[in-house]
C-alpha cells in the first residue's frame, strides 16, 4: 500500500497523549490500523515523548493506581462492552461501536452515522458505489487520510472498480461548491 494522504504529526501527537475529541481519535485509530508509513511515525513521536518524559522529575499522583483502577472497575460494572460482528474490510476498531444503517444520500452515495459515546465531532461513514461523481475533492486510496479546516477544498474522484468507503469526524458543515452542489446543500446534511 503507498497511500499519498497521512496524518499530520501534530494529530499523531495529539493521538498519543489523548488530546484530540473522541471521535478524531476514532477516526485516527482506524487510519493507524490500515497504514503502516503513519503507525511507523506515530511510534517514533511516542519513542520521542517517552524520552522527554523519563529525563524529567517524577511527581507523585494524586491518588494511588489502585484507587483509580477501583474507580474504573466501579464504573464499569454493569456495562460490558458489547462485542459486535464487524463488516468485511472495515477496520476492527470500528466493532465497539454502534454502526447506524446506510441510508442514500445522493445516487450511488450512502451514509451511516457511527455513535461514539463523548465525541464533539459527528462520526460518520460514507459510501460511494464505483464510478460515482461526487463534488469536488482529490484523489484518495485506501489508507489515506485528510485532514481539512474551513478552507480545504476537496475534489473526489471514486475509484471505476472498488468505489469508496470512508469514515470521517466533522465539526462545522460541509459547503458544496458549484451549482449541483448548492442544489444538493439542503439535501445533504452532513
Amino acid at each position: 500500500m503507498n497511500a499519498r494522504h497521512l496524518a499530520s504529526d501534530e494529530t499523531l501527537a495529539g493521538f498519543a497523549a489523548g488530546r484530540l475529541d473522541e471521535g478524531m481519535s476514532l477516526v485516527v485509530a482506524a487510519h493507524l490500523e490500515i497504514n503502516a508509513a503513519s503507525a511507523k511515525a506515530l511510534r517514533e513521536i511516542e519513542a520521542v515523548g517517552g524520552s522527554v518524559l523519563a529525563q524529567g522529575e517524577a511527581v507523585p499522583m494524586l491518588t494511588s493506581a489502585d484507587d483509580a483502577l477501583a474507580r474504573l472497575e466501579r464504573e464499569a460494572e454493569g456495562t460490558p462492552v458489547p462485542v459486535r460482528a464487524i463488516e468485511s474490510g472495515l477496520p476492527r476498531i470500528l466493532q465497539p461501536y454502534d454502526l447506524g444503517r446506510w441510508h442514500p444520500i445522493g445516487r450511488g452515495v450512502a451514509m451511516r452515522r457511527v455513535h461514539v459515546p463523548g465525541a464533539q465531532a459527528r462520526v460518520f461513514m460514507l459510501r460511494a458505489a464505483p464510478g460515482t461523481w461526487l463534488p469536488e475533492h482529490p484523489w484518495f486510496g485506501r489508507g489515506d487520510f485528510d485532514e481539512a479546516n474551513e478552507n480545504h477544498e476537496h475534489h473526489p474522484h471514486v475509484d471505476p472498480v472498488e468505489g469508496c468507503t470512508c469514515i470521517v469526524a466533522l465539526t462545522g458543515e460541509v459547503k458544496f461548491r458549484g451549482w449541483l452542489g448548492r442544489l444538493l446543500q439542503p439535501l445533504v446534511r452532513l
